[in-house]
């Protein structure tokens, strides 16, 4: 998978959060994975893009995860 597709499904899964209602920080951290798995609008890959966008937001990493930064990239 090329890194723009990559990018935007991450966006699309952010949009998907904000339209259910997780609109801050404070809602993503605190986001059950079981809330998400009861909305059908998830499918497996998406619910682990929000995992990683929650736990990109924990570890202050959010852009870095939102744009495929990481470690490898900048070396």
């Amino acid at each position: 998978m090329d890194i723009d597709k990559i990018i935007r499904e991450k966006f699309k899964v952010f949009w998907k959060l904000i339209k259910l209602g997780y609109d801050s920080d404070k809602k993503i951290i605190d986001m059950k994975i079981e809330e998400l798995i009861q909305s059908s609008d998830f499918n497996r890959n998406e619910l682990t893009l929000a995992v990683g966008i929650k736990n990109s937001l924990i570890n202050k990493s959010l852009v870095s995860f939102l744009c495929e930064i990481n470690e490898k990239n900048l070396i």
